[in-house]
């Protein structure tokens, strides 16, 4: 009988590391797409702050900083996708996942593209920061069309 109590409240002890092991792993997902989504609104704001500097012909050597902003945010970026963090509230498509390459190469583009916003930025050419700020957009853009569910 002894035997047969122990086995019984072992199982429910595996059972129930499993669960909590599974509600682990679930709010973990949860996390991460949480951080994608503070990181994307984090970038939107930047992207927006750098608009209106441009919008107003303001002192464009502030949006070095801004840049600078999008390049840590995006370096941070592409490492919040690991497996299994496709389920949940996200838009991520699912080319994420089966085509990890391209899309590292597409946060590499729009890397290089705040690299070339930053140089801009510190040289002063309002219309050289405009340029390399559409160039920015478009780089950011490629990674929506593949990447990205479409918002409704």
């Amino acid at each position: 009988m002894k035997k047969q109590t122990l086995m019984v409240a072992v199982i429910g002890a595996l059972v129930a590391g499993a669960m909590v092991g599974g509600t682990t792993i679930a709010l973990a997902q949860a996390d991460v797409i949480k951080q994608r989504q503070d990181n994307r609104k984090e970038t939107a704001a930047t992207m927006r702050s750098i608009k209106g500097v441009i919008d107003a012909k303001g002192d464009v050597k502030a949006v070095v900083a801004s840049a600078a902003k999008l390049k840590q945010l995006e370096l941070a970026f592409d490492k919040l996708f690991p497996a299994g963090s496709d389920k949940g509230e996200t838009k991520a498509l699912p080319a994420v996942w089966s085509d990890m390459a391209g899309f590292q190469a597409a946060s590499k583009n729009a890397d290089a593209a705040y690299d070339k916003l930053a140089a801009a930025a510190g040289s002063g050419d309002l219309a050289a920061v405009t340029a390399a700020f559409g160039d920015t957009g478009k780089a950011c853009g490629a990674c929506h069309d593949k990447f990205r569910a479409k918002a409704n």
